[in-house]
């Protein structure tokens, strides 16, 4: 099973010659299975050998993003790519198609520029034509004998437009120039002005009297040039201003059938570009093409390039070298003049990455386990029990029957297609992890027996109510959960109170055990039964004898009946009593007598004290004693010279490929040089153990506090809103009910679908990333990065 632990990992050298190198490259790129190895992470892009192109590669994907930006300026819809592979399958071509790309992407931006010029050219001498026709417009209304007036007594006037919003910082900039010394009037202009940003402006004309003086005159000259307005000369006579006005009426509908003739140029061949040819619009088939060409020259790059040779290592999953080998064969077929690529398997001198096959169900549940750390190579990866126990944890907390069926309907909504086209489509991705979620919270409810608050009665209840008091029937067991008689108890908080801790540390203790399981399978994996026998079978013993027969305490407890409650025996009482008087008889025994229970108690106390010792003094021990007869030899590196002759590595090659592969052996990560590194390494690790059973079976206590606290809440919202208006029934209970139903709804989707759900969801977090997989899960891993074209997604996709 692939997802239970990493796939095996092959180890190979790869040789390309440059001639080959674009063909080799596109070939493995629609494999999802090669792991490339940068041979010089340190190194700066620019001093890669194809640093050129692929800066070349993003100033082509810089004009496809303006030209992406025109067609949304101009609402043009665009099809996007749904198969990447198929659309890079039919457009497959050369090392030379990305200069045909880029030639072609290049002569459709530089028209667009310049129609787009044209375009604003034209716009702006609208705006000049606009803008001088209302100044004149304006010029004649205002005239009057107030006017002409000012003119004889020596005052000049300067009209112009400025935008609206500056009108009035140009009144007071005007004012204080001229100490009060001007007349100033302003006159909107309706219909609005189009800029170079294509947003809309109002503007205004202005129209300024001042005294003559030449001082004046260009204090206010530099004040209208900062505000980049136009000034226009106003005719004196009527008949000049008569004969302007028709002319730039003229030029006005001479400039508007240019303009839109411009539009609808542009916008035609806007239109052509979003065409679809292959199974997406021109503009996107151009993007994944250079996007392929930069993400291929990107990872040539890693390789090492030798004179003419490229020559790397490549990580492949076991299995898949026979296809790469046999396509590379087929690339030589094709072409008798291409040299063909090589692969050659080496012997594994690091650690593989790790790699897991993955779909959209347990994509989200490893997301989780990678947030934490990635899973070492070969190590149990936690992703797989992650699938249950996560959303059965969230389920604990989150235990309500209907507020569980609502997510459970909620992740069926998100399976849908609708939901990918909704303003939900960013939980998609989690619509599993929510569906199951909402099962166990059902499954959770139905335990606690919980609906809204409410108790259901659905196999009949073991209680009957006589005279006010409950009275248990006969052989009689409810057959699923709590029963309802419960619910309407003067104890009933207490009950439940009670239940649900003991049911939260019962299935911490449960969880933690399975993680010191899956941590003996690692070791037995590894072949470290060091580990085995020093740390895994002493970490099981320690916590299933100390918290473990708690649990069988809780059990025993559960399933013995006493006459009265308080002859019963307190679990916390009788663990405590287990270590500090651990030589007296118990005073209330669940065993059959005191005796037996005391001897039981004595032996589990002795394990769990031989057991610390162990965990922390046998492992440095036995280390010492083997540094001692196998003292440390350095494995020689087969990593191949970078200044060897690309004929000798060849010849090199050939000559491996006629001896059997070395065997596989990897160093494990926790082995130590220094014994005094190594003691204080078990020490910490010991004292961690101890101390943590006892911490973090105390934090699954956060499963009794937050399910308590859902319950609580959902009985305070129902018992504030619905619940009076419930029970008066009638008419006036129905109007009630409907009237206070909004203020529920509202408070249960505000604070418990919403902010409860997600208090439970990082609760839950917590408790599988310290709690669980801190038993055994290392995180010290890498993921496999495959090179694949299938990394290439569509803006669709991106968004």
């Amino acid at each position: 099973m692939s997802l239970f632990r990493s796939e095996q990992m092959e180890f190979y050298n790869l040789v390309i010659p440059r001639e080959s190198a674009w063909d080799v490259m596109n070939t493995l790129g629609y494999f999802d299975s090669v792991h490339i190895i940068d041979h010089d992470a340190t190194l700066p892009q620019i001093n890669r050998p194809f640093s050129n192109y692929v800066k070349r590669c993003d100033d082509v994907l810089q004009k496809i993003e303006q030209i992406d930006d025109e067609m949304r300026n101009f609402k043009i819809e665009k099809k996007y790519c749904p198969d990447v592979i198929d659309l890079l399958k039919k457009r497959n071509g050369s090392h030379k198609q990305f200069e045909e790309l880029e030639q072609e992407i290049c002569k459709v931006a530089d028209d667009l520029e310049h129609q787009q010029q044209t375009l604003t050219s034209l716009q702006e001498k609208k705006n000049t034509i606009r803008e001088n026709l209302e100044v004149l417009r304006n010029a004649v209304a205002f005239q009057n004998e107030d006017s002409e007036e000012a003119s004889l007594l020596g005052f000049q006037k300067m009209v112009g437009v400025i935008l609206k919003e500056d009108e009035l910082r140009f009144k007071r900039i005007i004012f204080r120039i001229t100490k009060g010394n001007i007349h100033v009037e302003i006159m909107d202009i309706q219909e609005q002005f189009i800029q170079q940003d294509r947003k809309s402006v109002q503007k205004c004309v202005f129209m300024l009297f001042y005294p003559c003086g030449d001082l004046t005159q260009k204090k206010i000259q530099r004040v209208i040039e900062s505000f980049s307005n136009n000034k226009f000369d106003i005719p004196t006579s009527s008949e000049q201003q008569a004969q302007r006005i028709t002319m730039l009426e003229n030029q006005l509908n001479e400039a508007d059938q240019l303009l839109h003739l411009t539009i609808s140029q542009i916008n035609k061949r806007l239109q052509d570009l979003s065409e679809v040819k292959h199974n997406c619009s021109w503009i996107e088939e151009m993007r994944i093409l250079v996007t392929k060409e930069k993400y291929l020259y990107m990872n040539l790059n890693m390789l090492n390039m030798t004179n003419s040779v490229f020559h790397g290592q490549i990580w492949l999953p076991q299995g898949q070298d026979q296809k790469i080998q046999q396509a590379l064969r087929n690339l030589h077929g094709n072409d008798k003049q291409l040299p063909s690529g090589q692969i050659q398997e080496q012997q594994i001198q690091s650690t593989p990455p790790t790699y897991y096959k993955l779909n959209s169900f347990t994509y989200p549940f490893q997301e989780i386990v990678n947030t934490y750390g990635i899973p070492r190579y070969k190590e149990i990866n936690p992703g797989l029990s992650t699938i249950i126990t996560f959303p059965f944890l969230v389920g604990v907390m989150f235990g309500d029957v209907g507020h569980g069926l609502l997510l459970f309907v909620c992740g069926l909504y998100l399976t849908t297609e609708d939901a990918k086209k909704s303003i939900f489509s960013g939980l998609v991705p989690m619509r599993y992890m929510i569906l199951l979620i909402g099962f166990f919270a059902c499954y959770n409810g139905l335990i606690y027996n919980d609906f809204l608050s409410i108790s259901l009665n659905l196999f009949g209840s073991c209680y009957n109510l006589v005279d006010d008091e409950y009275q248990i029937k006969e052989d009689c067991v409810y057959k699923f959960g709590i029963d309802p008689a419960w619910g309407s108890s003067t104890n009933q908080l207490t009950f439940m109170n009670s239940f649900k801790m003991k049911l939260a540390v019962i299935i911490g203790v449960t969880h933690m055990t399975f993680g010191i399981i899956l941590k003996g399978f690692n070791t037995l994996n590894f072949n470290n039964y060091t580990d085995f026998f020093c740390e895994f079978i002493p970490q099981f013993l320690l916590l299933t004898c100390s918290f473990g027969y708690m649990d069988f305490l809780l059990f025993l407890k559960w399933c013995t009946k006493f006459e009265d409650t308080k002859d019963a025996p307190s679990v916390i009482t009788t663990m405590i009593d287990m270590v500090l008087r651990p030589f007296d008889v118990p005073e209330k025994p669940l065993f059959e007598s005191g005796e037996q229970q005391r001897f039981i108690q004595l032996i589990l106390l002795t394990i769990i004290i031989l057991c610390i010792p162990i965990m922390l003094i046998t492992k440095p021990l036995i280390f010492n004693l083997n540094k001692k007869n196998h003292p440390y030899q350095q494995i020689p590196s087969q990593v191949p010279d970078d200044d060897a002759n690309p004929e000798q590595l060849q010849n090199d090659m050939q000559k491996d490929q006629s001896q059997p592969h070395s065997k596989v052996c990897i160093q494990q990560h926790n082995q130590h040089d220094d014994i005094g590194e190594l003691i204080v390494h078990q020490s910490i690790e010991t004292i961690e153990f101890v101390l943590g059973s006892v911490s973090n079976t105390a934090s699954y206590l956060r499963l009794w506090a937050l399910s308590l606290a859902h319950s609580q809440l959902a009985e305070v919202f129902f018992s504030m809103t619905l619940a009076s208006h419930i029970g008066e029934g009638g008419f006036f209970g129905t109007i009630g009910s409907i009237v206070q139903f909004p203020g529920f709804a509202l408070a249960t989707f505000g604070v418990l679908m919403c902010m409860d759900l997600m208090e439970c969801f990082l609760h839950a977090l917590r408790l599988q990333w310290v709690e669980f997989q801190s038993k055994f899960y290392k995180a010290d891993g890498y993921l496999f990065k495959a090179y694949s074209f299938t990394n290439i997604k569509s803006n669709q996709q991106d968004d």
